[in-house]
């Protein structure tokens, strides 16, 4: 289940503030990047992923489409290679399979509480509230990576967030969680357009004729 909320959380937002100056301090990173989320009202992109398992070393990769909206709405949707279609509604969220013929639903305030890596995302966390900040060597391609780690860890560990900005716009790039149990969840986002308008419709999920809906396990039928 984390694993997939992990996939689906991702990474949903261009983020940083115009500028022509580089930070070169944690703290006012982290801080351009929380104005750029506040300046963001909604985005739609192409996507990448890359998960490295920690067990077996696997290596799993996917592409597809995603689309935020605030307050709290997002669409993944997987083309390959699989399809596989994530929508948070705001409310819920829904993990759908057509394979399996089966929906996955959990609470949204379930999935993304705030000490999760990716809770900021959904206006649940403040970045410089909730997370402590620090700036890595900058990536091959020269984006700006900002490590987030929660400041209050539950006691089975929660993980951490990496974000790669644009070292100008500090527009995402890239957003990398490592899970507790090692790991590790690459998305790239590729022709980002933000602030376009994205249709009301795309975050509402129809339940497919003969598909089962699965609660989440602790979700008490909420």
């Amino acid at each position: 289940m984390r694993s997939r909320l992990a996939r689906a959380a991702a990474f949903a937002l261009a983020l940083g503030f115009v500028t022509t100056a580089v930070a070169d301090d944690a703290d006012e990173v982290a801080t351009r990047v929380q104005d750029r989320y506040d300046a963001t009202s909604d985005l739609a992109a192409d996507f990448t992923q890359e998960m490295r398992l920690q067990a077996g070393g696997q290596v799993l990769r996917s592409k597809g489409r995603m689309y935020f909206a605030k307050p709290g709405r997002m669409r993944w949707e997987y083309i390959s290679p699989e399809p596989q279609t994530i929508v948070a509604d705001g409310k819920h969220l829904w993990i759908h399979q057509p394979d399996d013929q089966q929906v996955l639903r959990a609470p949204l305030e379930m999935a993304f509480q705030s000490q999760t890596p990716v809770s900021f995302l959904f206006g649940v966390a403040r970045i410089g509230r909730d997370f402590a900040p620090r700036l890595l060597p900058k990536a091959a391609d020269g984006a700006v990576r900002l490590e987030l780690r929660p400041r209050e860890e539950s006691g089975d560990g929660v993980g951490l967030l990496v974000l790669d900005v644009d070292p100008q716009t500090y527009d995402l790039r890239a957003a990398t969680v490592r899970d507790p149990l090692g790991n590790v969840t690459e998305v790239r986002l590729i022709d980002a357009r933000r602030n376009q308008g994205v249709e009301a419709g795309r975050f509402v999920f129809e339940r497919p004729e003969g598909t089962d809906v699965i609660e989440a396990p602790g979700a008490g039928g909420r």
